[in-house]
């Protein structure tokens, strides 16, 4: 009887652990949460967070791209409302992709800890069935510049507010990333062209921090130059899809700015717009006729407030394509019918001094 008792306890016993064991596992938990917030995860911690996700949600698919100038492969994480993901059938289904990049700069971690809360945010709410993110594809590369995130220390910029440590800017040949997208002397520009080939993004989204011009804005945004996208992509970026996204951070009590690049002048001198050539990632999206976005943080504010203000800009593009994806669509194609149109095209670009200082500060005070 007592052998009795005792296997229908440990049956029992076993049954409740189980639970207990896919309880912790349900509350997955990152290491910028479990340290404190200010604390950015290592590479290690990292792609270890995303394949334990990988094992909780089905949705989630780690699928390696090609190498690096660290020896790592590049990684990307795909997660859509599909229970298989074939970026194919995305395109078919006529989701609205969004790709985002982390730790080009990985003294700028904000977007690594932020991505890792979005996809376990995003895989759940999936999971629980819910439709808010069903027109949606995500691909997120967890770290971009790897070289330059094995280089942790509390050192690297030295005037930045947190996290205890982070990465360096160069890359494994000290190389600065994110000007050497349309040169490719780097692996990850090339693997990463091949990533951007496979995708097609409807979006993309570039997760950095500031280098230390001081304002009252936790993130400002380097939006694609619409003038120099031109068309029905350039009208529709500055007239509808920027402001709209603008609008809605400022509900979130995260106002933004357009990217801060005064370069030592008094603000109220106006300043020149950050020039998105295709070295830089904006840039070579706009190459391919692909919205791309800039967020960054301003490194003098706290680690958490800065993490918080990335992760709720990305919560806001997604919510935006997922109610506008055939709108961002029907712009994308009808882009692409006008440039086949066309016979001439700008290969450079120069400050225009017929827009009024006035202007340039009217526009800036409008947005807060």
């Amino acid at each position: 009887m007592f052998r009795s008792f005792l296997f229908y306890y440990l049956k029992f016993l076993a049954a409740f652990m189980m639970l207990f064991v896919s309880t912790l596992s349900f509350s997955q938990i990152t290491p910028f949460e479990a340290k404190g917030k200010n604390y950015s995860a290592s590479y290690e911690e990292c792609m270890a967070y995303y394949y334990d996700l990988q094992q909780q949600y089905p949705a989630i698919e780690i699928v390696e791209i090609g190498p690096t100038d660290a020896a790592y492969p590049m990684h990307v994480v795909l997660l859509s409302s599909d229970r298989r993901q074939d970026v194919s059938k995305w395109h078919v289904k006529n989701k609205a992709i969004i790709l985002i990049n982390n730790g080009i700069h990985s003294g700028e971690p904000d977007g690594i800890d932020a991505s890792m809360l979005l996809v376990r945010d995003v895989a759940e709410r999936m999971q629980q069935g819910n439709t808010s993110v069903e027109n949606v594809a995500l691909a997120v590369i967890p770290v971009y510049n790897i070289g330059g995130c094995l280089n942790r220390s509390p050192f690297n910029r030295v005037d930045q507010d947190g996290p205890e440590e982070f990465g360096s800017r160069g890359n494994g040949q000290n190389l600065d990333l994110n000007r050497d997208f349309i040169k490719c002397d780097s692996r990850e520009a090339r693997t990463f062209a091949k990533l951007f080939h496979w995708i097609k993004p409807d979006v993309f989204v570039d997760n950095h921090v500031s280098d230390g011009a001081d304002y009252q804005h936790v993130i400002t945004m380097a939006t694609t130059q619409h003038n120099k996208l031109g068309g029905p992509m350039g009208d529709y970026l500055e007239k509808i899809f920027e402001p709209s996204l603008f609008a809605v951070m400022e509900q979130y009590q995260y106002p933004m700015l357009p990217y801060v690049n005064a370069w030592g002048k008094d603000a109220s001198e106006g300043w020149f717009q950050f020039f998105d050539s295709p070295r830089f990632s904006s840039g070579y999206a706009a190459l391919h006729n692909v919205f791309a976005f800039v967020p960054e943080t301003h490194m003098l504010k706290p680690y958490a407030q800065r993490v918080d203000a990335t992760l709720k800009f990305m919560q806001v593009l997604i919510e935006y394509c997922q109610q506008h994806r055939q709108e961002i669509h029907v712009i994308r194609d009808s882009m692409l019918n006008v440039q086949q149109q066309q016979t001439v095209f700008p290969l450079q670009w120069t400050f225009n001094p017929k827009i009024s200082k006035k202007s340039i500060i009217a526009d800036i005070s409008t947005r807060k």
